[in-house]
């Protein structure tokens, strides 16, 4: 019946009619709304987060400070994310080697920090990378990485030499992905070195008869393309020259004489030409390509023609096209996917920020205004932006911003070299971005897992209220023990403590909200007696990583001048001003108790001091009734809800830590003891209920040396860090400018929190520092309606003779 029907189909179009028109397009529509309906249905099911990182300065030396800000959005429409509430830096060198890693807070999408480079760092160029705990369930290459330079200058500085080798990286990459044969078909290449530089060539497309098919050289950085039609049962490869002489020979991918293949081209009329090719020898097949467009999982168009002459075209409205990367992918009737490419319209609606300081040049310690104007071209909008203020040396001359992070670099695989260029003016930008399109073909998905309905394996829940510590309980073999009640708490003046069960595979999470700063952890699995049980704490950072080639770290002679500058400098700073670069910020934490307001408190400082804990418990806290049995104290709490007494043991605390044993807490000194709190009621925590809660505070909240279980694990963790406060100093009068007090800045400001009002308008100002030379502003942000935008402008400090 299947033949018979596409007999029919086939015959009634070769005589231009259509009998069963209604019915197949029906067929038609359905598989188009099928297809939709699943990709709709991944993107929902597989959130996708982007972040980006907004940095003080280009380049670093030891002994600095780096200031940064977090922005972080979903992955569709580049608004501010509020699912994640903590994200992820680390420092990566060569070995991929965390060097440094921090966690940060996130609100509102947005969050800011700082991180000290120590002198244990060696100079190089790293890679910073920036994640959530939500994107550790896909690719690391969704990560946002950066490169970043650090100069150590207390060391000797070794440039790193570069391995000498004659292989560059040869790419090629036809279009749609298929070379098929008697098509005329694009290839795009690309050529680069081991640091990912793009190199300048020659090269030559040969066939096997060693015939020349056709000369090419690259467009931009090492990419471009050539035409051809190639021949079926042929092999073809090329041969790269590059400046010095040095050939490298490649084998293009197999011609095939079956399957499919699209060209892609602008027309003169804002429309988009797409035409499908296709040599089918399955007679068995209909011949008709269906088209799906998409950018960042939301489809823009959709489409089906049958094939006349084994080609069909479709003509998309450039303007129904979102900014940025489309993905254009054709299937084939039973709705395989047979060719895809990518397609990238240039962004209009980005954020315009004006950047305009009140004068071109200053004089030392002089006061700086700098007004701010941020706008789209539809209407105004209030922004969030982050601005740095530093002086211009020739450390590093990196230019990426978040601009080419959003629309370029986040949406496609590897490395871009230099992608704040495919959003410049130049004249020949388009046709360079379209040999991007086709040498960087990516998705963040696979669409067997679309057409499947697969879901993506979630190992990684969202930290939607607080930083998240993971770990394993395990038996003594090592396999993971299922059910067993376990305890994590950070001893402290304020009482938190967080409770998990072990699932099937033994794992346990607690969700630590308002944990800042480095603590320690204590995790323990409940038991009076002697566990069994083993908890191993994860680490919390990705251990998946993705080959980014890092450039080779090079200084010249003619920078030693500057380097001994900055590097006097900063210690001038750390000299004079330790304090005020030392400062940190108050967290906004909640001082009370996870219990709130006790029912029952004591000071014991107000009360005759006793030296044993009996004596305290049974003189002084009558909601407390002690008793001693064969097997040891217990605690008998009265529930004064129901006027009677609770049967089993209340939860013991001390500075937070669950006490199991009430023996071990009548052996402590109530020396140490600053005060006791009662809640002579049951109380709730998630899934789990105590029968009151008696909970002791020790002076410091440190234990007061308290004997811990020999079987729990105790660690030094780093919570979210706490802020440190930017310092800049004030001159507002003539004494103040005459200081003797050196001032050796060479970032003079850093705000990360500048809001525009409702006309996108906002001024900041600062002083000037000693130190004469050119000053770049740099501000970056975005609207809520996920709009951003970039843009710098500078002013110089003139030098002043005495």
């Amino acid at each position: 019946m299947k033949k018979i029907l596409q007999l029919v189909i086939l015959v009634s179009w070769s005589l231009g009619v259509f009998p069963c028109m209604n019915q197949t397009a029906l067929a038609q529509q359905n598989n188009l709304d099928t297809l939709t309906k699943k990709i709709n249905q991944h993107r929902k099911q597989n959130l996708q987060e982007k972040i980006y990182v907004h940095v003080d300065r280009p380049s670093y030396l030891t002994g600095e400070t780096m200031w940064f800000k977090i922005y972080l959005t979903d992955g569709s429409l580049h608004k501010p994310s509020d699912v994640s509430k903590v994200a992820y830096i680390e420092f990566l060198d060569r070995s991929n080697q965390s060097v440094l890693q921090t966690k940060v807070k996130i609100e509102n999408g947005s969050g800011e920090g700082s991180l000290y480079l120590p002198a244990t760092l060696n100079s190089g160029n790293y890679i910073m990378r920036a994640y959530t705990n939500w994107m550790k369930n896909f690719s690391a290459e969704f990560f946002f990485h950066k490169p970043i330079s650090i100069i150590n200058t207390f060391k000797s500085i070794e440039a790193e030499t570069q391995t000498t080798t004659t292989k560059y990286d040869v790419q090629f990459f036809a279009e749609g992905g298929n070379l098929l044969a008697g098509v005329k078909n694009k290839v795009a290449f690309k050529v680069t070195d081991t640091s990912g530089s793009g190199i300048d060539f020659k090269g030559t497309l040969l066939n096997q008869q060693n015939d020349t098919i056709v000369n090419f050289a690259p467009h931009r950085f090492g990419i471009g393309n050539l035409i051809f039609t190639p021949q079926p049962n042929h092999q073809y490869r090329a041969i790269i020259r590059d400046r010095s002489g040095k050939i490298q020979t490649i084998n293009l991918q197999a011609v095939l004489t079956n399957g499919y293949s699209i060209q892609v081209a602008d027309t003169t009329n804002n429309q988009l030409r797409i035409k499908v090719s296709a040599v089918l020898s399955n007679t068995d097949e209909i011949p008709g390509a269906y088209l799906f467009v998409h950018s960042r999982n939301i489809i823009s168009n959709t489409g089906f023609q049958m094939l006349r002459n084994g080609s069909a075209t479709f003509l998309i409205n450039t303007n129904d096209l979102a900014e940025g990367i489309s993905h254009i992918t054709i299937f084939d009737t039973s709705m395989n996917p047979v060719c895809e490419r990518l397609y990238f319209k240039q962004p209009e609606n980005n954020l315009s920020i004006s950047v305009k300081s009140n004068q071109p040049q200053y004089e030392p310690r002089r006061n700086v205004k700098i007004d701010l104007t941020s706008s789209l071209k539809q209407v105004g909008k209030e922004s969030n932006l982050s601005i740095s203020v530093f002086r211009v040396d020739s450390l590093s001359s990196s230019s990426r911003t978040m601009l080419d992070y959003f629309w370029i670099t986040s949406d496609l695989k590897g490395t871009i070299e230099s992608p704040e260029y495919y959003l410049s003016s130049s004249l020949d930008v388009k046709e360079a971005a379209d040999n991007l399109m086709l040498t960087h073909g990516w998705r963040r998905f696979l669409w067997s897992d679309v057409l499947r309905n697969k879901k993506t394996a979630i190992d990684f829940i969202p930290e939607y209220r607080g930083h998240l510590i993971q770990g394993n309980v395990l038996k003594q073999d090592g396999s993971p023990a299922y059910g067993v009640m376990t305890y994590l708490s950070s001893p402290n003046k304020i009482i938190n403590f967080y409770p998990s069960r072990s699932n099937k595979k033994g794992e346990v999470q607690f969700e630590m909200q308002n944990f800042y700063g480095s603590s320690k952890i204590i995790a323990q699995a409940k038991s009076k007696n002697d566990s069994t049980y083993r908890i191993k704490i994860k680490s919390p950072f990705s251990d998946q990583f993705t080959h980014r080639p890092i450039p080779v770290f090079k200084l010249s002679t003619e920078v030693t001048n500057q380097l001994l500058n900055r590097s006097v400098a900063m210690q001038v700073q750390d000299i004079y001003f330790s304090n005020e670069l030392a400062k940190v910020k108050s967290a906004s934490v909640d001082s009370s108790a996870f219990y709130g307001k006790a029912d029952e408190t004591y000071f014991l400082d107000a009360f005759t001091r006793f030296p044993v804990m009996e004596e305290v418990m049974r003189e002084y806290v009558p909601g407390v009734l002690v008793r001693k049995r064969k097997d040891g104290f217990h605690f008998i709490l009265l529930d004064n809800i129901n006027t009677g007494v609770f049967n089993e043991s209340p939860l013991v605390l001390l500075d937070g830590v669950p006490i199991f044993d009430e023996d071990e807490i009548m052996n402590f000194s109530p020396l140490n003891v600053k005060k006791l709190e009662v809640m002579t009621r049951k109380w709730y925590l998630g899934q789990l209920s105590f029968n009151g809660i008696v909970s002791y505070t020790t002076y410091q909240g440190d234990l007061g040396g308290f004997p811990l279980n020999p079987k729990s694990v105790t660690l030094a963790y780093e919570g979210l860090q706490l802020q440190r406060e930017f310092y800049s100093p004030k001159y507002d009068n003539k004494n103040q400018r005459e200081s003797r007090l050196p001032d050796q800045r060479y970032l003079l400001y850093w705000n990360p929190t500048v809001t525009t009002d409702k006309d996108g308008h906002q001024q900041v100002e600062f002083n000037t520092s000693d130190i004469p030379g050119e000053y770049k502003i740099v501000v970056e942000g975005m609207t809520r309606d996920g709009n951003v935008g970039s843009s710098t402008s500078t002013f110089t400090i003139k030098e002043v003779n005495n």
